[in-house]
């Protein structure tokens, strides 16, 4: 009887604690898998240039779709839209508008990222980082 009271106590703390975490434990593991795959938008913050934990906002500014964590990012872009708004390729270093670009995770675990003109400079930048 005690043997099975602590694996039900174990199983229901397990259980109570990765639902505590599950949104950080997803964060972590999208660090990870999504490393060299071309990520989608929702997930991006455009202004900080990095991997939000929840899906980010959709805005669309001067016929173009970015992405946002908040309405103060939003509303920097508005005030600063030639510094946020465009960005150098990775790869090649061209000038290129974020709402055009392919991106992908700067370094496996961590949430920055890069912005690439096509998927060619995106294969290049991770054949060289393997």
């Amino acid at each position: 009887m005690l043997i099975s009271f602590s694996i039900l106590l174990l199983s229901l703390m397990s259980i109570l604690i990765f639902y505590t975490y599950r949104c950080e434990t997803r964060f972590a593991w999208r660090k990870i898998v999504w490393y060299g795959q071309n990520m989608p938008e929702n997930w991006i913050c455009m202004n900080g240039d990095n991997l939000q934990i929840h899906e980010s906002t959709k805005a669309v500014f001067e016929n173009k779709v970015y992405y946002f964590c908040s309405q103060q990012c939003f509303n920097h872009l508005a005030k600063h839209f030639k510094e946020v708004a465009m960005v150098a390729d990775a790869f090649s270093g061209d000038s290129i508008n974020k709402a055009d670009a392919i991106i992908g995770l700067k370094t496996r675990n961590k949430q920055d990222v890069v912005y690439f003109k096509n998927k060619e400079n995106f294969n290049r930048y991770y054949e060289t980082k393997y």
